[in-house]
Formats: structure tokens, sequence, C-alpha cells
């Protein structure tokens, strides 16, 4: 193997993803994994546009003058966005900061990338959101004759519902469906391994029943909720599988309707957010529901019980106004994945 040129940066990476941010800033795996990706591309951009190998990148490889290049580079070349390009500009400041509190980039260095400003982005402001009609056609596609259906039309009306991530839905396990006395609720480690309990609509209870009756005959509680089986070992399902079959049914809906744009998770997250603040529900208890830690648009803070979050739901159970009620990696060659299976970046 060639020798690294500057062995204490790759330890410094190392030690930043397995240890500085699940460790001791408590970063959920999502997120470290998001900074992970972000290295690695940086790390591709020096290879590809200073025609060096990984061996020969150093710490002076981190400058105020690549970062730009890098930004222009993510834009112009690899058709990013400039919220994707900004987030990795947040991430990059994140990993100096580290890499000068480690003593190996200068503070002068890190006081230059810091001035580096974020890319304007025009459409930051405009959230895509499906109508009550458009989420109900959506909803209606999956064949609930068919075993398959049942188990996608479940996770859709879930993550519509709950307004939850793709993964957190993904992270629930049997246990987290809590059925009492004809209501239920779903039990959630959010980001940053917070933990939140959201009021789910009793229409889903027989949804959800039907489909334990297929897909958790012999279960424990402690089985995910949503499974894939390959040569008879169930595991937890994959964004990928969800991501996919989600967008079917939403190909398969804009035949009906082409006005229903690109659908994918996080779209259901949009949508209930704002079906539940125009039916009334205050910003701030949007953001309870939602389980951000704070609420970009509103100043105030406010703690929301249960009870709370399901009287405001109400609101919207009306049949005119409800969903529920109707008439029915990278690839990488050679010795460098050596590297970066050692430094944590892989």
């Amino acid at each position: 193997m060639k020798k690294i040129k500057d062995p204490a940066l790759f330890e410094k990476i190392r030690k930043f993803l397995t240890e500085d941010m699940p460790v001791l800033r408590k970063k959920s795996p999502n997120t470290v994994e998001a900074y992970r990706y972000t290295l690695n591309i940086y790390l591709v951009f020096l290879c590809e546009k200073h025609s060096k190998s990984l061996y020969n990148i150093t710490v002076k490889d981190f400058s105020q003058k690549n970062i730009l290049f890098f930004l222009d580079w993510l834009i112009e070349e690899r058709g990013n966005k400039a919220s994707t390009a900004n987030l990795r500009l947040r991430h990059i400041k994140r990993f100096c900061r580290f890499l000068m509190d480690e003593n190996i980039l200068m503070i002068s260095e890190l006081s230059a990338i810091q001035k580096i400003a974020e890319i304007p982005n025009a459409s930051e402001d405009t959230i895509k959101f499906l109508t009550i009609q458009e989420t109900k056609l959506i909803l209606s596609q999956p064949d609930t004759s068919k075993a398959i259906g049942i188990r996608d039309s479940l996770f859709m009306y879930l993550l519509y519902d709950s307004g939850c991530r793709i993964q957190e839905i993904l992270s629930l396990k049997l246990k987290d469906f809590f059925v009492q006395n004809g209501t239920a609720e779903l039990h959630i480690i959010g980001k940053g391994n917070k933990f939140r309990i959201t009021p789910i609509s009793e229409e889903l209870i027989p949804k959800f029943e039907r489909y334990c009756r297929h897909y958790h005959k012999s279960s424990t509680y402690d089985d995910y909720l949503f499974y894939t089986k390959r040569r008879g070992v169930c595991s937890q399902m994959s964004c990928d599988t969800a991501q996919t079959f989600i967008k079917k049914y939403g190909i398969m809906a804009q035949k009906f309707n082409s006005a229903i744009p690109h659908v994918h998770p996080h779209l259901f997250r949009h949508t209930r957010a704002m079906h539940l603040y125009m039916a009334g529900m205050p910003l701030e208890l949007v953001s309870q529901w939602l389980g951000h830690s704070q609420l970009e648009t509103s100043l105030i803070y406010a703690r929301a019980t249960t009870d709370m979050k399901r009287k405001a739901v109400d609101k919207i159970s009306a049949k005119e106004n409800s969903v529920f009620k109707s008439d029915e990696k990278f690839k990488y060659a050679d010795n460098e994945d050596v590297i970066r299976q050692l430094y944590g970046l892989m």
C-alpha cells in the first residue's frame, strides 16, 4: 500500500466520524452518514480537480479557495441544487472547526472558511405539498387485494398521518404502534434520538390489524413493523425499497391527475404539515408534531402533550377535509477503498 502523505488528517477524519459526532455530540446515525458522504464527495472533488490521489491529500487542501471551487463544482458539474451545496458547505465548515480544535488547521484558515457565504436559493421558501384530493388519489393506488398492497397502503397512510421522516417509519418496531381503548399512537425515536408520541387516526387501526394478520403472525413486539424477507431472513426495510414503491404509486396517480408532482417520502411529511396548519393548528404545535427541535418560521416555543395534538387534529377529521373519511453509494476502486475503510469513510 502506498504511503499516506498526511496520516494525521485521515486519523482526524476517523475520529470525527466515529467519536466526535456520534459519541460526544450525540448525532444520529443518519446525520453521521450525511457528514461521511460530504467528506467523501469533497475528497472525490480534490482527486478529480487537482489530479491527485487520495494518498496525497493533506490538511492544506481544506482551504477557502478549494471549498469555493467545490461549491461551484457541485452546482455546475454535478447538477446539485443550492440547498444541497449549502448543506455540504455547513458540513465542511463543521469538520474544519473540528480540525482547528484538534490543532491541525490554522485558525486563520478556519476564519477564512467560515466567511464563505451560502449560495442564495430563490426557491428554498417554496414547499411542495399535495391537496387533500391528490393525497387520497395516491393513497388509493395500492391493490389491497394482495398482501404487498396491504403493506404499501399502511406504509403510505402512516407516513402521511404521522408526518414522520422516512427513517422514523422504517425504524418503528411492532410495539411502537400502540393501540388502547380505540385510539392509537406512535412511539417515535426521531432525529438526535429524541422521543416523541404522535396520535394516529383511528381509521388506521383496522389497516394496521389487517397488515399484522399477513405480516406479523408469529412476530415479537421487538420486530420491525416494516421488513423485507430474503431467503427466509427478515430484515429492516431499506429506504430504497420504500422510495421505490412510493414513486411507483405516484406515477400511477399521475395518470389520473397530471398536476401531481414527483412523489417521494418527504412529500407526505410536507403535505401533512400543511394540512394541519391550514386546518388551524398553530405553527408551534405543528413543530412539535413533526418532531422539530425548533420552528424556523416562528419564535414561539411550546411543548405539546399527546392530548393537545389529538384535539388539534380533530379539526381536519370532517369528511370533506380528511384523507381518511371518503367513499371509499459511490463506487471506488483500487486500494483507496482500504484507506476509506480504515478512517471511517466507508
